[in-house]
């Protein structure tokens, strides 16, 4: 019963899927409350070395899946409570070897970063700040009637905070759980570049090469530089602006689509490259064929090298690369004449669906968790990742700002910078159809919040929503 209301649901959906295109937020039906879950992860109060906060956050990794196992998905749990010790530096990359495959390199924390003066740590987790934090998630997700949500919350002790509530999959009742997956759309950039950061540092790839260099066979690919692809300075078209790959990517949700189809498809650009900023997910189609070309290996396979392993990160995969482990959260569409209760927007293996997810590639295409995510921002934007000067370069906003027409979001090199609950936050959102996300740091006072929403009417309201979970975390 429960297969064939999905199936009705997905049918229904496909009606709508043209509307889609323009990314309108809309309102919902009402839909059922379901259970929330707390898992609370606390680490000693006072703020540890950085030479310490890698092995911390893969010790919170691992206590979180202990933690979600006990919660299940259905009931609320009492808060759980353990204190992290720091544990050896995991080790393993292959972005700084040269001629040799052996890895050589591991996430090793840079010296105090100096981009931010931090006011006084006076953000902590403690009962009260676990119960506010939920009941602003269950507010959040009756007044936007989403489906469910999941969000999760890092303190300057390194506390991690998760909560969850409403449902997965509405068809059948599926609640969301701290381990359900969600698309997190184009936060799916922030992990490329980091990658092409690490590229930089150790001389494997120059932020100012030509794109001919890895890719000679794109047009005009030698007046294109790496800087101006991760910055949206290119001047190519947004894969998802080309008629014919939209249509075709509405008109069959599970095809499969690959790299080289894409950008058969792109056509001339629009401004000559450095001119115009100008938001295209095919800028980053196109630095996943740079870093391939640079090492010779897949981004699924570095992101975890580099990354996920050693911080722990256990539930973010790259769907075009990796099959995805865990339960998933569909995407829902906004109610339309065809389909009354929001839209099931699944279809094929991948989320938010085979189609869309394919063709967006490392532009779009990971899946992950809120924890995940959380532990992931603290890391890259704390200093963790990527040296003091590359990370600087990655925050500059200065050059997407001197354009006539600015982005709405002041943008830099894969990162978002804008201001969440009256504080500067570095970050950025996510979005494909049936999923909005946002992922902030606050680097004065070195909290941490991720939302995800399995509803695309939630595009206007998730940065107030992260606003909101900064208030409840701050006490303010």
């Amino acid at each position: 019963m429960a297969a064939a209301k999905d199936a009705a649901s997905r049918a229904s959906g496909l009606a709508g899927r043209a509307a889609r295109l323009a990314r309108r937020p809309d309102s919902a039906a009402g839909i059922e409350p379901a259970s929330g879950c707390i898992i609370r992860v606390v680490t000693p109060t006072s703020r540890p070395p950085r030479t310490h906060i890698p092995a911390r956050l893969a010790a919170a990794a691992i206590l979180l899946v202990a933690a979600v196992a006990a919660c299940g998905s259905s009931s609320p749990t009492p808060n759980s409570t353990a204190t992290l010790a720091p544990g050896p530096s995991a080790t393993s990359s292959a972005l700084a070897s040269g001629a040799s495959a052996t890895p050589n390199i591991s996430i090793v924390p840079v010296q105090i970063s100096q981009l931010a003066t931090p006011s006084p740590y006076t953000a902590h987790l403690d009962d009260a700040t676990a119960a506010a934090l939920q009941t602003a998630l269950a507010g959040i997700r009756s007044s936007g009637k989403y489906p469910g949500i999941s969000a999760a919350a890092v303190f300057p002790d390194g506390s991690i905070w998760t909560g969850v509530s409403g449902k997965a999959i509405v068809s059948s009742a599926a609640l969301v759980t701290t381990d359900t997956l969600f698309s997190i759309g184009s936060i799916s950039k922030t992990f490329v570049s980091a990658l092409v950061g690490r590229l930089a540092q150790a001389g494997k790839i120059g932020l100012d090469d030509p794109l001919s260099k890895y890719v000679p066979s794109f047009p005009n690919a030698a007046n294109i530089s790496i800087r101006q692809l991760l910055s949206h300075t290119s001047g190519i078209k947004d894969l998802f602006k080309v008629k014919a790959i939209s249509e075709a990517i509405i008109a069959d949700p599970g095809a499969t689509w690959t790299a080289d189809q894409v950008l058969a498809q792109i056509g001339p650009q629009l401004y000559a490259p450095g001119t115009h900023y100008y938001y295209s997910n095919t800028d980053y189609v196109l630095l996943g064929m740079v870093i391939e070309k640079a090492t010779g290996q897949k981004i699924a396979a570095l992101v975890r090298s580099d990354f996920l392993t050693p911080l722990g990160m256990t539930h973010t995969y790259l769907q075009t690369e990796e099959q995805a482990k865990g339960p998933e959260a569909h995407g829902y569409m906004p109610p339309t004449a065809a389909c009354k209760n929001p839209c099931d927007n699944s279809a094929g293996t991948m989320l938010p669906f085979t189609a869309e997810a394919t063709a967006a590639g490392p532009a779009g295409a990971f899946v992950s968790t809120a924890s995940d995510l959380a532990i992931w921002a603290n890391a890259l934007y704390g200093g963790y990742v990527l040296d003091e000067a590359t990370l600087a370069s990655m925050v500059d906003i200065s050059p997407s700002m001197a354009f006539t027409t600015k982005p709405p979001f002041p943008y830099g090199l894969g990162f978002e910078e804008t201001t969440v609950a009256g504080q500067v936050a570095w970050g950025h959102r996510g979005h494909l159809d049936g999923f909005w996300s946002a992922m902030e740091y606050l680097p004065a006072s070195h909290v941490t919040v991720v939302i995800l929403a399995n509803a695309d009417w939630a595009s206007s309201k998730i940065m107030s929503a992260a606003g909101t979970l900064v208030r409840a975390a701050e006490g303010s």
